[in-house]
């Protein structure tokens, strides 16, 4: 079975400060799991004691309404990590974890994990600023979903998903993700059919283009287009 040495760990940003003894103990103590596309990993309220992180392909941490709608928070990207490192005697997971794309995540029992974190505080450290980067990108997310209208809505999830994972092609930006309008209906909670009929507009003004490589988006003037009243 492959193991996380036989892999390129510098894919985990979060690991690259950390002195080579730390690498080691990371390498040697991980578990790997392969995700099909749209395989769960873990639902909300599920009893959690492991960390687990994206070594490669995307995930989407997701949470269930009351109605019973799916509400997509993130999309993560290779090296980030999964879930909360959560010390509650629960370990209720607050988010579910879909593979949006085939991937691989490694994993360590919470206990493992923070022995390592005891002993190497610049891992603690770095955990702390990756969870404070996380807490902001939420912020960001709840601003935009307040007393803000579904075009603009959209307007400012692509140019976040542009900032994630785009590629620039001239005055366009490609995003090098596999998107469908359902499932950015279920990144910004609303219906089907107003997402297309929002796209639409944003297709009139000219701020999107779709053919059969996916979306394309005009970073800048989306970014006017949403923070304009």
């Amino acid at each position: 079975m492959s193991k996380l040495k036989d892999y390129d760990i510098n894919k985990v940003m979060l690991f690259n400060n950390l002195c080579s003894e730390t690498k080691n103990q990371l390498k040697e103590k991980a578990k790997l799991k392969r995700l099909q596309r749209k395989e769960i990993l873990f639902y909300e309220k599920e009893q959690l004691d492991r960390v687990y992180v994206l070594l490669d392909g995307k995930v989407s941490i997701f949470k269930i309404s009351e109605n019973g709608e799916r509400k997509v928070i993130f999309i993560l990207n290779n090296g980030e990590i999964i879930n909360d490192i959560t010390f509650d005697f629960t370990k209720n997971s607050a988010v579910g974890c879909e593979a949006f794309e085939n991937s691989i995540v490694f994993y360590y029992s919470i206990e493992e994990f923070t022995e390592i974190m005891k002993n190497d505080f610049q891992l603690t450290k770095d955990i702390i600023s990756y969870m404070e980067r996380r807490t902001r990108r939420l912020y960001r997310q709840l601003k935009n979903s307040i007393s803000i209208k579904v075009d603009k809505k959209l307007a400012a999830k692509l140019y976040r998903l542009s900032k994630e994972f785009g590629v620039c092609c001239g005055e366009w930006t490609l995003l090098n993700v596999n998107l469908t309008v359902t499932y950015l209906a279920d990144m910004l909670g609303c219906k089907r059919e107003t997402v297309s009929r929002m796209i639409k507009v944003l297709q009139k003004e000219e701020l999107i283009k779709i053919d059969n490589k996916g979306f394309y988006v005009k970073e800048s003037e989306l970014s006017k287009y949403f923070k304009n009243n």
